[in-house]
């Protein structure tokens, strides 16, 4: 269709691959190495890590690209789903989609947490179990009431062709929402453009709020406990930064959506800066989480210290 197709499908196909690696390595850590202090706040880093696992999984499925046609959406899937079927591709995409909106959530109850174990102390494991189950619910009701929404392929296509004639879709899979503004797909656009933006600023307050605590407590801390208020400073700040992407690609979105700007840029872009986030997300625990960044290190440590020797015994061979 255009010249941005092959990056944009080696971008996916990294990215996700990259992305699936990471968690399933991070789930690893949680359950074998997370000390007792920590056992609580592992629930809720294993509840992101499976929700970041599949999302790359299913963006690799999809590898997808968004069109807004007036009042209509459509998604055109160049990943291996479409070797299935448009309406299977259409499964992939609202169950990821969900799994977006949960990994928000997630983001925000993990900010509550550290502001919590501030000013109270740690919960119960059963009672962060019982908040992420009863933060998951918008987003089963997302996935339950979107199903219903899909159009034909033909109709799809009828849709892109209608505003974009010179688009070549012979040999691709569509789908599509026909209405904007119908109450499925608005709520879902809200859930995950609009609910963003005020979680985002929920995080910055939180954030406030804690590093505020940590400076009220500044002066009656040892130098230990500096090293750790200053690390914990610099996670707080990386992870406030991850929700910018969906912000991003809900500009992107809007541009198509309010006819700013509606070519192949923004189509391809907006799902690009979306995968950023299921990867950014582990890296913060490898970063910022000692017993998970220690064991990091010392896996590649390792791997480099076996790697060397191999070649140490290998140049030994030949010159015996």
């Amino acid at each position: 269709m255009d010249g941005f197709i092959n990056y944009f499908r080696a971008y996916h196909a990294v990215s996700s691959v990259y992305g699936c690696m990471l968690n399933a390595l991070l789930v690893y850590v949680v359950l074998t190495k997370s000390p007792k202090s920590i056992k609580s706040y592992g629930v809720l880093v294993i509840n992101f890590s499976i929700t970041d696992f599949f999302v790359c999984l299913f963006n690799f499925l999809l590898m997808q690209r968004l069109i807004v046609c007036g009042e209509g959406i459509c998604y055109i899937s160049i990943g291996p789903c479409s070797l299935h079927s448009a309406r299977f591709c259409f499964v992939v995409f609202i169950i990821t989609l969900h799994f977006y909106t949960h990994s928000i959530w997630l983001l925000f109850i993990s900010f509550s947490y550290r502001y919590y174990v501030m000013v109270k102390s740690e919960p119960k494991m059963w009672k962060t179990q019982l908040l992420i189950c009863i933060l998951y619910i918008p987003s089963v009701f997302q996935i339950t009431n979107i199903y219903t929404q899909n159009v034909p392929e033909d109709v799809a296509k009828s849709m892109i062709l209608e505003y974009f004639p010179s688009y070549d879709l012979s040999q691709l899979t569509v789908t599509a929402v026909t209405s904007v503004w119908d109450f499925t797909v608005l709520y879902c656009t809200v859930h995950i453009v609009g609910v963003s933006i005020p979680i985002a600023i929920g995080i910055v307050m939180l954030r406030n709020r804690i590093i505020a605590r940590l400076n009220d407590a500044g002066h009656a801390t040892s130098e230990r406990s500096k090293r750790l208020q200053l690390q914990l400073l610099r996670a707080l700040t990386f992870q406030a930064c991850i929700p910018v992407f969906y912000l991003w690609g809900g500009v992107c979105f809007m541009t198509q959506q309010l006819n700013l700007i509606n070519n192949a840029l923004p189509q391809y872009v907006m799902f690009c800066f979306f995968i950023l986030v299921p990867i950014l997300n582990p890296m913060s625990s490898f970063i910022f989480i000692t017993p998970y960044r220690n064991f990091f290190i010392s896996s590649i440590k390792r791997k480099n210290t076996i790697t060397s020797s191999k070649i140490s015994t290998m140049q030994s061979s030949d010159f015996s």
